[in-house]
């Protein structure tokens, strides 16, 4: 496998130079910006911490990492509290059974450096900064959990599981029995669109009074939107984790797509597998075509998105982002493709 350091350069510039090419008001100036935003390495320090001394080494991680640890520990590795009497016996299993070490290990070796990483990450968080100039960027931090867990975000914290990052070719992946369409999306490349998803959804949590294939949509593509707002030389494919060619079918197909939801009468189904079918991961979306990619009812909902900010380029991301009634959004945006 290449160093992650290149494919993160080569697959970033690729992004950046397709997209730099359109004109985007939300490629804002922020040299007068400053952050420095650095991927923590949990995983390091509990994997290499000094077990001779276990109940001090506890003792740092907690004072180091607290609400995370905390979250850790009970929902991540679920092994308890750190309080509880047999924990330090349990969290002793955890490190030392092989398999965990060996996946440590080689998520270890993926992520030697996180320059570029840290790179993107930055990136991301001044421009949030620029949008959100009172608030505080949350801290990264990087876990290796055996595969249980990708994202969670408490307090100021969103914890990332690296070994969900190893590269859509990863023989663990391979020996799990990933699917493809999963595990096109587990580059490292995907570690600050991922960060930036997780943090908005813990920033503009869905309001689900009304619980329908619209809202969910329309919801999630604000999410999309926001990333893109973070990150506006990214291109879109990165932000959905489409392929080129899925990309290109949902521009192809945008009119089609939007008439089966009116024509079927799906855009306000409240049924849980209609909205799954829609908007969650999955091969091919099932009421489009198996060459649709799964999620295309979200990117969809990302141009509801951007219709309404066309109609709307006075507001900020703030008050795009609090626009809680989905289908007033729809309506005011006019969106017609």
């Amino acid at each position: 496998m290449r160093p992650v350091q290149w494919i993160m350069l080569f697959l970033w510039g690729i992004a950046m130079v397709a997209a730099g090419c359109r004109s985007n008001p939300l490629d804002v100036d922020i040299s007068g910006i400053h952050a420095n935003i650095e991927l923590e390495r949990f995983d390091r320090d509990l994997f290499e911490m000094d077990q001779d001394t276990m109940d001090g080494a506890i003792g740092a991680l907690y004072r180091r990492y607290d609400d995370f640890y905390d979250v850790f520990n009970v929902h991540v590795i679920n092994i308890g509290q750190a309080s509880s009497r047999r924990y330090a016996s349990y969290l002793s299993m955890f490190i030392n059974d092989p398999t965990n070490r060996e996946v440590f290990e080689y998520t270890n070796q993926i992520f030697d450096s996180a320059t570029e990483i840290e790179a993107g990450l930055t990136n991301g968080f001044r421009h949030y900064l620029y949008h959100y100039p009172d608030s505080i960027p949350p801290r990264v931090v990087g876990y290796v959990s055996r595969f249980n867990r990708g994202l969670f975000t408490v307090g100021d914290f969103v914890g990332i599981g690296l070994d969900q990052y190893l590269g859509s070719d990863c023989k663990y992946y391979q020996q799990m029995g990933v699917p493809n369409y999963l595990a096109q999306k587990k580059m490292p490349v995907r570690v600050p669109v991922d960060v930036m998803y997780a943090w908005a959804t813990q920033l503009y949590p869905y309001n689900d009074s009304v619980d329908n294939v619209l809202s969910r949509m329309v919801y999630h593509g604000q999410l999309a939107w926001f990333v893109g707002a973070m990150f506006p030389k990214l291109d879109e494919q990165l932000n959905m984790g489409f392929t080129d060619d899925q990309m290109k079918w949902c521009t192809n197909n945008e009119k089609q797509m939007w008439t089966h939801l009116v024509e079927q009468k799906l855009l306000f189904s409240t049924d849980p597998m209609n909205i799954r079918k829609l908007v969650e991961d999955a091969p091919f979306t099932r009421f489009y075509t198996s060459e649709s990619p799964g999620r295309a009812a979200v990117w969809q909902g990302w141009q509801i998105i951007n219709a309404f900010m066309e109609r709307n380029p006075k507001l900020t991301v703030h008050q795009v982002m609090s626009q809680r009634n989905y289908q007033e959004l729809l309506r005011l945006s006019r969106y017609n493709p």
